[in-house]
Formats: structure tokens, C-alpha cells, sequence
């Protein structure tokens, strides 16, 4: 008798563990038309097109200028906001007649979210398996990162150094950032308690933590995103699952061995940062710039963390003479 009660705890247990993710998040794939390109606008910045890579469906959007072009504008969201993140900037830089790729990241925007750990280098092979398959006629890459992304393009020129050309970061992780305390992300931890935790929480579009990454939480800018964070909740079954993922494999801290690589290339690289930034603070700006020796600098002032939102023309100000000097 004691010996079945202990077989069926132990079994119970494993399957508990085996299906922690099912019982704690939505499960299913996104539901979205799977043809090559999308009738139906899904976001304002041009033809949403798809294809299939070795972890799922990608959604992408390319531009190509009219003009003879022998660099590629390719741009990365960071952690949640998906590439809406970079409306502004790309739509500027399609009506200035530049080539542009944009996507969303595994398990953001319209883009599959596989099962497996959300790290950098998922990110960056994604990336890299993207720009293979489409085999697009461009010798060198303008790499745009912000936050999280900033991270991702970094690595991308650590092992793809001969493709790029310029490096642009806005608040990019990967020095300091502020992090979950140890108690958070050991009650997080926890099979089933810890998921269903965070999703309580992320569904809480509106909460403080969020509220205090945007300089004016009052205008139109904040609740035009708190819709569309409300939609990929709704809409995308793997969306807080990869968000949770990314918190426990992805290495908000580049080596410092990336940075020194990186430096020696020589590339120009831009620095955009907001000096009331409260995620990544300004301070991270000024490590970068010494670090980079070859790097511009641009703050602005009363941006913070969604400056590519809420202060877009002033990046866009920026950007473009960076992009135009040889």
C-alpha cells in the first residue's frame, strides 16, 4: 500500500513537472494566415510577409529602395513590445528610400513561439537563418537594436563581423540593468505557482513597473501600447510563455570579451539614450560611448525607456545623418 501511494505522488510529480508549462500558460499555435504574405494589414509599416524557419513561422516586412543599395537597415525589438517598437524609425527611413528589414522575435508580434529556451543565440540564429533564406542582395548590414535587442545585434556582429556595416543602440541591454531580485526568481521558480504568478502580473498591462518606463504614461503613445499588449495576450497562445522563458535563459549581461571584439572592428556605432531612463539608466550610455571608442553619443533628454516612441523624431534626427556619413 505504501509503496503505490508513493509510486503515484512520485507520478504525480512528473507529470506535474513534464507539464508545468500547459497547466500554467495558454497552449496552441497562433492562429494567422500561414500564406507567403498577409491580405489582411497586421501592422501599418508595409506587406506582412512570412516564412518558415527551423523554430516556426517568422513575420517579417521588407522594403527595398528604388535606388541602387549595397546595405541592409535590419531592426530589433527587445523584450516585449514587438517591431511596432520601430514604427517610426523604419517608416522614415522607406519614405528616405532606404532598404529595410524588419521582425519579430520567437514569440512575439506574429511570429511562432517554439519550446525551447528563449536565449540570445536563439535570437541571433533566427536572425541569421532570416536573411539566408531570403538571400537578399546586400553586401553589408546597419544593425539596429534597442534594449534587449541591442544585445542580440551585438552578438550577431561578434560572429557575423564582415556583414556589418554600423551599429545603432538605443537603451540597449547588456551592461546593467535592473533584475529581478533572487527572492522573485525563486518563487518564479516554482513549477506551476511561479507561471501562473507571472501571468497574473503581465496581464496587469497597466501596472506600475511598466507605467514607469514611459515619460508620459498619460498620452496617446501608452495606451496605444497597452493595446497591443493586450492583443498579443490575447492573440498570441505562446507570447507570456517566451516572455517568461526569456527572463530565465537569456543573459541580460554581454561579455565583456563581445564588447573588446567588437571594438576592434572599428565599426561606427550610435548610442541613443533617454536620461530619465529607469530600466537601463543613462549611466549605461556613457559606459558604452567609453567603451566604443569609435561611437556617437546622443542623449535625450526626458526620454526614458520608450523613447522610441514617445521621442521618435528626435532619434530619427539622429539616426539619419549617422546613417548618411561614410
Amino acid at each position: 500500500m505504501l509503496l503505490t501511494i508513493t509510486i503515484l505522488i512520485a507520478a504525480s510529480f512528473g507529470f506535474i513537472y513534464k507539464f508545468r508549462e500547459r497547466l500554467a500558460f495558454k497552449y496552441g499555435r497562433l492562429s494567422r494566415p500561414y500564406n507567403n504574405a498577409c491580405v489582411i494589414p497586421l501592422t501599418q509599416m508595409g506587406t506582412d510577409q512570412f516564412i518558415e524557419l527551423s523554430f516556426g513561422k517568422v513575420h517579417y516586412i521588407y522594403r527595398s529602395s528604388t535606388k541602387s543599395s549595397t546595405k541592409l537597415n535590419i531592426f530589433v525589438h527587445g523584450f516585449a513590445i514587438p517591431m511596432q517598437m520601430w514604427q517610426a524609425v523604419f517608416q522614415s527611413l522607406i519614405d528616405d528610400n532606404h532598404s529595410c528589414l524588419i521582425f519579430d522575435l520567437y514569440g512575439r508580434g506574429w511570429s511562432d513561439a517554439p519550446h525551447v529556451p528563449m536565449n540570445v543565440d536563439l535570437f541571433v540564429s533566427q536572425l541569421a537563418e532570416l536573411l539566408f533564406a531570403l538571400n537578399l542582395p546586400y553586401e553589408k548590414y546597419n544593425l539596429f537594436g534597442v534594449s534587449m535587442g541591442g544585445i542580440i545585434v551585438q552578438r550577431f556582429t561578434e560572429l557575423y563581423p564582415s556583414k556589418v556595416s554600423k551599429l545603432i543602440l538605443c537603451s540597449s541591454a547588456g551592461l546593467s540593468i535592473i533584475k529581478p531580485s533572487l527572492f522573485l526568481m525563486s518563487i518564479l521558480s516554482i513549477p506551476i505557482i511561479g507561471p501562473i504568478l507571472f501571468k497574473l502580473v503581465m496581464q496587469r498591462s497597466d501596472n506600475k513597473s511598466v507605467r514607469s518606463q514611459w515619460a508620459h504614461p498619460e498620452k496617446e503613445e501608452y495606451k496605444q501600447y497597452k493595446k497591443l499588449f493586450e492583443r498579443m495576450c490575447q492573440q498570441h497562445p505562446g507570447y507570456l510563455r517566451s516572455l517568461f522563458s526569456t527572463i530565465f535563459f537569456f543573459n541580460f549581461q554581454l561579455p565583456l570579451e563581445t564588447i573588446e571584439f567588437i571594438e576592434q572592428l572599428n565599426i561606427p556605432i550610435l548610442i541613443i539614450w533617454g536620461d530619465k531612463d529607469t530600466l537601463i539608466s543613462v549611466e549605461n550610455a556613457y559606459r558604452y560611448h567609453e567603451l566604443y571608442k569609435n561611437s556617437l553619443l546622443h542623449i535625450i533628454h526626458g526620454a526614458n525607456h520608450s523613447l522610441l516612441i514617445e521621442h521618435s523624431k528626435q532619434a530619427i534626427e539622429v539616426i539619419k545623418p549617422f546613417l548618411s556619413d561614410t
